[in-house]
């Protein structure tokens, strides 16, 4: 990594549900906890920190999308801090919190110019309007920056699609997932996908090169990386609201991003859905942080 970095804390957790007995998820506490663990200072990072907003009490479904109104507001409100640090010629790096910060990273984008996403996730986040009555926003953030779903959210400052479909590529989801047509729609509407039994068949160089060539043949402006820690196998990520089987390993995760970050064309990314109230030994997260420092900054970190 060549560019300064610079941090962006966005401790949101309103794009998932609470839990039955209305106790909040604790994604929200990630860039706290790896900042406490030394994730900043081993990368030499700025900070901007973004205030957390106030989960309510009941759940609001505006729309279809759960908290969408105030999803939409701290997404204008991430955008403008996206757009800063871009304006700097930094790196942005956006701890979440929930997969709805890439509503306002991609908004940040579509400010710009023409972007491209690779989405890293063991789910493909496509629920909308049009195949789910109701849902939550981090199951629906794939279909929102691409243009599917309310206008509440999609179409902020008139910038339908942050994302096309066609730029757009998700890795992770397992074969498994009973859910295959929501793939299946996806495909259709132009996305491409990678599922994470691609890569237990193939090999992490060929998924890399895979990915790459994507990069590559797409004339945009940048990409951006969303990454989910789910992506990961639950084995050793338990530490998410959703974990799966048949996820990656460390050293492939590893071996992909290091791959993407050879990429000129790679402009920022956000980091999501690891839960610090899920790992009270710490020891899962901070496995985590030591992956990300050895992608960013390979002098600094150890092997995972």
């Amino acid at each position: 990594m060549k560019k300064r970095i610079q941090i962006i804390h966005a401790p949101i957790n309103l794009g998932l549900s609470k839990y039955p007995d209305g106790r909040e998820r604790g994604c929200d506490k990630l860039p706290d906890a790896l900042e406490k663990l030394g994730f900043h200072s081993s990368i030499g990072a700025e900070i901007t920190r973004l205030s957390r907003p106030v989960n309510p009490k009941k759940a609001i479904y505006d729309d279809g999308a759960l908290n969408g109104n105030q999803i939409a507001s701290f997404s204008t409100e991430l955008a403008d801090a996206v757009g800063g640090v871009l304006n700097n010629s930094a790196f942005p790096i956006v701890l979440g919190g929930d997969c709805s910060v890439l509503v306002g990273s991609s908004l940040a984008l579509a400010r710009r110019g023409k972007y491209g996403l690779i989405h890293i996730d063991a789910h493909p986040d496509y629920y909308h309007k049009g195949n789910r009555d109701r849902a939550v926003v981090a199951g629906m953030d794939l279909a929102i920056v691409t243009g599917k779903g309310t206008d509440i959210l999609t179409n902020l400052e008139n910038r339908k699609p942050y994302i096309r479909s066609d730029h757009s590529l998700t890795f992770g989801f397992r074969e498994s997932d009973p859910e295959q047509e929501i793939i299946e729609e996806l495909n259709r509407d132009g996305i491409t996908s990678l599922s994470s039994d691609y890569l237990i068949r193939e090999g992490k160089k060929k998924t890399a090169a895979a990915i790459d060539d994507f990069i590559n043949r797409n004339e945009v402006d940048g990409f951006w990386l969303h990454l989910d820690a789910d992506v990961l196998d639950a084995a050793i990520m338990p530490s998410v609201d959703c974990s799966e089987t048949n996820g990656l390993q460390w050293n492939e995760l590893i071996y992909i991003l290091k791959t993407l970050f050879m990429s000129h064309k790679l402009a920022g990314m956000n980091v999501t859905i690891l839960d610090p109230d899920l790992d009270p030994s710490q020891n899962v997260t901070k496995s985590f942080a030591d992956m990300m420092i050895e992608v960013l900054r390979p002098d600094k970190g150890d092997s995972v």
